[in-house]
């Protein structure tokens, strides 16, 4: 085999890892899914779980979490939804397909308050919410 065949064989196996990894941050949820645990150094709770719904509304809307606590957002809208936020990095990348959840990055540091919402085709503000550091 020629070296640049290895190279281009190496290349598509890292591409297919990375797909691969990207790929397995979104899961199905189910209620026993939901129970506290630690997750690498992001901690979690059922506690702090957001649910986007078909009344384009986030259940709760607001909530409070410990500093180096992730969210989990649950799509149950009956569309595809992409979380923003202008003010807090703990949101990007959180796309959340039909039916699926996806958890927020760690926040920190306590004290901040990181507002979030998703848009609707005509570029509206839906599931707008909050999320306070403490």
């Amino acid at each position: 085999m020629t070296m640049t065949r290895k190279l281009w064989l190496s290349m598509i196996g890292v591409g297919m890892l990375m797909l691969t990894v990207g790929c397995a941050h979104e899961m199905p949820v189910g209620p026993s899914e939901l129970n506290g645990e630690v997750s690498g150094t992001a901690l979690t709770s059922s506690e702090y779980v957001v649910t986007l719904t078909p009344d384009l509304t986030a259940n709760p809307a607001s909530l409070s979490v410990p500093a180096g606590y992730r969210v989990l957002f649950v799509n149950n809208s009956g569309r595809p939804i992409a979380v923003h936020s202008y003010n807090c990095s703990e949101f990007i990348y959180t796309s959340i397909n039909v039916g699926y959840s996806k958890y927020t990055r760690p926040f920190n540091p306590a004290g901040k308050t990181c507002d979030y919402f998703a848009y609707n085709a005509s570029y509206e503000k839906i599931f707008i919410g909050q999320v306070s550091v403490r």
